[in-house]
């Protein structure tokens, strides 16, 4: 009996040490499955993180003419998960690559694809697990207006340089001109809207700014009124927000604003017309006003005084039996600090200088009104006395205001007001 039960003892002992051992086996064969786990955790998560920055790379770069997207993404893709990274193969079978396709409608897919090197899992047979992962990005459509001074202080090197500038701005939209929308206004004393807001624009709207003359004074506060008029930005108050394109304006001068629009009424007839001084409006500096109204569609004065000013009645005036006066409408709603709507001979400085504050004023205020229709406003600068805090008023925040001390340095600004919003329309 003792015999037996000895046996019985040894048989169950035996039992429990197989059972411990194969406890241990599967034990120690899920620590590695985790650890193995975790390792190709991280290496798709770092191969993920490739992918996503090349694919916005290559998109925000799809039409760049100075460079290959593809080419590019895979660089990137390549810098940000380097051959051997993680402990994958560093060449060879398994080790890391990335295929990249660009669509007809400019989304770019960039896959990736390396091995992750097995260690405590290869007791269990693996020696390699194969890891994928794809980025997929794609810009979205766009409106932009370019709004270019071409004042008379623009003459000489600093037109021939904007029209480079200009003109290379477009060709970062030259592969999607069928579907984005680029339009163009050019102003001085005049506006001219250049060319509508539109498509398949890039070679009619570089023959418009190569036709660009420098004369005249700056009339901002109308161009940017024009921007937002026929031929302007699409109205998309009516769509939902997830269904609007985005719409840019980019703004360009080299002076201050000296040149408003109004209507003026004048021996009992009214004109639609602009006012300017004869003056930069540069503090200190004297701003007679010009003698005549001018036409809004050329640089070209009309027969017609700007002042005396008065209530622009003939002959009966009240400001003298048979005395030609001009009444300036706006004055209705923003007078010349100390006088009347209507009073007569308003002098200056005081006149020139309210003429100063009313372009400015009125420029920043159509800049707000596009600003508040979510369109992103971009403002560059030419030359040393341009009042930078114009500019600012103007654009939807400091990073979007960039100074040019020197027209030179024009084309470099264009490209890289380009290249941002090329980035922002990536999704």
């Amino acid at each position: 009996m003792q015999m037996q039960m000895r046996k019985l003892v040894a048989k169950e002992s035996g039992t429990v040490l197989v059972a411990v051992a194969l406890f241990l086996l599967l034990l120690l064969a899920f620590v590695a499955l985790g650890s193995e786990a975790g390792r190709w955790y991280l290496v798709r998560a770092e191969l993920s993180k490739s992918v996503d920055a090349g694919a916005l790379v290559g998109a925000k770069n799809i039409s760049n003419p100075y460079v290959d997207p593809r080419a590019l993404a895979g660089e990137f893709c390549q810098e940000n998960f380097k051959s051997g990274s993680l402990g994958t193969p560093g060449s060879g079978t398994g080790s890391v690559g990335f295929d990249v396709q660009i669509s007809n409608d400019d989304q770019i897919r960039v896959d990736g694809n390396v091995n992750a090197v097995a260690i405590l899992s290869r007791m269990m047979g693996f020696d390699q697990i194969p890891v994928a992962a794809s980025g997929i990005a794609q810009m979205r459509r766009v409106e932009i207006m370019l709004v270019l001074d071409r004042s008379g202080s623009m003459s000489g090197q600093p037109m021939a340089d904007l029209k480079v500038a200009a003109k290379s701005f477009l060709d970062y939209f030259v592969d999607t001109q069928t579907r984005d929308r680029i339009g163009l206004v050019s102003f001085a004393t005049s506006v001219q809207l250049e060319r509508p807001i539109g498509i398949n624009y890039v070679t009619p709207m570089k023959s418009a700014i190569d036709a660009m003359n420098a004369t005249g004074h700056t009339n901002p506060e109308d161009a940017l009124d024009r921007a937002d008029g026929p031929g302007g930005f699409a109205d998309q108050s009516a769509l939902a927000p997830e269904n609007r394109i985005q719409q840019f304006l980019v703004f360009f001068s080299d002076g201050r604003p000296n040149t408003f629009r109004g209507t003026f009424r004048s021996d009992n007839t009214t004109y639609d017309a602009t006012a300017c001084v004869d003056g930069n409006c540069d503090p200190g500096d004297p701003t007679p006003t010009n003698p005549s109204l001018h036409r809004t569609d050329i640089e070209q004065s009309i027969a017609v005084p700007s002042t005396p000013t008065g209530d622009g009645v003939f002959p009966a005036s009240a400001c003298g039996t048979g005395m030609v006066t001009t009444k300036w409408q706006i004055f209705n709603t923003r007078p010349v600090p100390g006088y009347a709507p209507d009073a007569c001979d308003i002098p200056d400085p005081d006149l020139g200088s309210h003429i100063c504050n009313l372009a400015a004023t009125m420029a920043i205020e159509h800049a707000q009104e596009l600003k508040d229709k979510g369109i992103i406003f971009y403002s560059i600068g030419l030359g040393t006395r341009i009042n930078s805090n114009f500019l600012e008023a103007l654009a939807s925040s400091p990073a979007q205001v960039f100074m040019a001390p020197t027209s030179d340095e024009l084309q470099a600004i264009f490209q890289r007001v380009a290249q941002d919003i090329k980035l922002r329309l990536v999704q």
